[in-house]
């Protein structure tokens, strides 16, 4: 198990290439507000990596992988070699190596000059190998292998230099890329510098920058995102990586800002204005009767339908907070407060998956796992106030 990039949130330690002074500023878009300069020409990168050339996946021989590698680390050492590269340079170069990396991750290559008999437990075998989780990485020639870490660690040079913008499209494609290679280590750094790494100043003299605030709305890594990094440490097995992705990524404060805007604005916003439309419309039901007075009749009618969307609106609140179908082997403490509850969810998703990668696939065996990473992972549960295999929520001991 490689060792983890970050230590515990008392004593987190992060790359000196990152500025980890407080950040402030309140800009509500990931834009750069200047003009680009000229970019970088790269023509035949941009062709490799255009929607109209995209390849469909295709068997090809260690030779061909090779050359691919090297051309993707070429690209990705030529990118600042002369002026400080544009955006559109910079997305042309990573989508280049995503085309490359998906060759990575896709059948085995078969070798140009090698040819192996067929047989019936060579088939199962493949048929085996090729459902599991595993990468092709694993099976590539030494020097292959090689060329793999290189282009990896070519593409993070890229997103962490400091005059890249790390907008959301270059973190998608970066994240895609890397996940093809089976490399997620370095995600947990990349999405701490999304929201903390300044932005250059273009146009400006000098080298400048702008502070960004991690906690604005706009700096919050995209649910997919998230997904997918967290999909590509699982399947690495780097437990202590997929920790890291949680904590950077579901865990942050902008996170659960952006899931609000998302997806509890409206409903608050309706329930703010609830009141105001209730009221007209019991004053247009007061007129159309004449046993009391209009005045009496409308606050009545009011106080009635106040009421019945007031404990309506409660029981549905309670029953989204406390709903645990959905949980697995991470369910919620006891006293944690309902809207905790909500906005945390897909981070108690995030932690279930994770635990539910590393334990016992058996429900009957769980509860057994034992060793360091379980325990280390049971208390990093715990310390987010939640369980790992509440006793009154498994089979047979309700």
């Amino acid at each position: 198990m490689s060792k983890r990039l970050f230590k515990p949130r008392s004593d987190r330690q992060f790359s000196k290439a990152i500025n980890t002074t407080p950040r402030t500023f309140t800009t509500t878009t990931r834009k750069r507000s200047s003009k680009s300069p000229k970019s970088t020409p790269f023509n035949a990168l941009r062709q490799y990596s255009s929607p109209a050339h995209v390849r469909p996946s295709r068997h090809i021989t260690e030779a061909e992988l090779e050359q691919g590698l090297r051309r993707g680390i070429d690209a990705c050492n030529r990118l600042f070699s002369e002026t400080v590269a544009s955006e559109k340079a910079i997305l042309d170069v990573l989508h280049t190596c995503r085309l490359i990396a998906a060759d990575v991750a896709g059948e085995p290559a078969k070798s140009s000059d090698t040819k192996k008999d067929v047989t019936a437990a060579a088939s199962l075998l493949s048929l085996a190998d090729r459902g599991s989780k595993r990468l092709r990485v694993q099976k590539l020639s030494r020097e292959n292998q090689l060329l793999v870490d290189e282009l990896s660690r070519a593409l993070f040079s890229i997103v962490s230099h400091e005059s890249v913008f790390i907008s959301p499209e270059v973190l998608e494609v970066y994240i895609s890329a890397q996940s093809c290679l089976g490399k997620p280590e370095t995600f947990p750094e990349v999405f701490y510098m999304y929201a903390n790494k300044p932005i250059p100043i273009e146009g400006s003299k000098g080298k400048q920058f702008k502070k960004q605030n991690p906690n604005k709305v706009n700096n919050a890594i995209p649910v997919a995102v998230a997904d997918q990094a967290l999909q590509t440490a699982i399947d690495a097995r780097e437990l202590d990586v997929a920790m890291d992705i949680v904590d950077t990524a579901y865990a942050q404060k902008s996170f659960r800002r952006a899931k609000f805007i998302r997806k509890g604005l409206l409903p608050t916003t309706g329930l703010a204005v609830a009141p105001f439309g209730a009221y007209i419309v019991a004053s247009q039901l007061a007129m159309f009767q004449d046993s009391m007075e209009p005045g009496m009749a409308t606050n009545i009618a009011f106080a009635g339908i106040l009421a019945y969307m007031g404990f309506t609106t409660t029981i549905g609140i309670v029953a989204v907070t406390t709903a645990n179908d959905q949980m697995d082997r991470v369910t919620w403490a006891p006293g944690m407060p309902l809207r905790e509850r909500w906005i945390r969810e897909e981070e108690r998703a995030a932690i279930d998956k994770v635990a539910g990668s590393w334990g016992f696939d058996e429900e009957w065996r769980r509860g057994e796992e034992e060793g360091k990473d379980w325990d280390r992972l049971r208390l990093w549960i715990g310390n987010k106030g939640m369980l790992l295999d509440a006793v009154e929520l498994m089979e047979g001991m309700e």
